[in-house]
């Protein structure tokens, strides 16, 4: 591949994945707004918690005022702490919020993970959630569970975290699509999304409420907003 032809190529990668994140399901999406509202709730700032942040730069977390501490369990760029969310390297009461987006399936044993995140956040703040309810199977490190609405709604309450609000990142059309797309080899995917996702997006919102109508019965994944006491 010439200098020329991989430097258009990454260009288009570059618009391709920035349109991605636009859409209506997309995991970032959901996690700005939980922050934005987290925010809002408890102004102030502080410091937020992005628990397995990976080595990229938070599109999402840039919608926290206070300042991010980025970790994961694997080391990698831009990451302030390594360590296992099982048993968070942070104080009592140290934090005014946590993130987990797209975490909770790679995570063993979730029920300790929130716990732990319970047991960071201070009076008073919140934590946020993306889960899947659908999704392929993808190792990062490892997959294990997928999750609906009272599955998360019951996993904050057993750590004494009360709900503020849980909506759904996108119905059945959606599920199809990614049904579609994530089993397609690269190549072929890159070009099934760039012409078919904006339909399957207007579609869902159109016909499911984007899994929030009354009487939709699938989501794609679930966004949940918790307080700590």
């Amino acid at each position: 591949m010439s200098p020329l032809t991989r430097r258009l190529k990454d260009l288009y990668l570059t618009g391709h994945h920035r349109r991605v994140r636009r859409r209506s399901d997309h995991p970032t999406r959901h996690a700005r707004l939980m922050l934005e509202e987290a925010a809002r709730r408890r102004p102030g700032g502080g410091v937020l918690c992005d628990v397995g942040a990976g080595a990229e730069p938070s599109v999402a977390a840039a919608a926290w005022p206070g300042r991010r501490v980025a970790m994961d369990v694997l080391a990698g760029p831009g990451l302030d702490l390594v360590a296992d969310g099982h048993a968070l390297p942070l104080a009592d009461k140290s934090v005014a919020a946590v993130l987990l987006m797209e975490v909770l399936e790679h995570v063993a044993e979730p029920t300790r993970l929130v716990r732990e995140c319970a047991r960071v956040l201070a009076s008073g703040g919140h934590l946020c959630v993306t889960a899947p309810q659908y999704h392929i199977t993808h190792h990062h490190p490892a997959d294990f569970f997928r999750y609906t609405r009272q599955g998360l709604e019951a996993l904050c309450a057993a750590a004494g975290l009360r709900v503020v609000a849980a909506w759904a990142t996108g119905g059945a059309l959606l599920v199809v699509f990614h049904a579609i797309e994530l089993n397609l080899p690269p190549k072929s995917r890159i070009g099934f999304v760039a012409l078919t996702y904006g339909l399957f997006d207007w579609l869902d919102g159109r016909l499911t409420g984007h899994g929030n109508r009354p009487g939709a019965a699938d989501a794609k994944g679930w966004a949940l907003l918790a307080a700590k006491p």
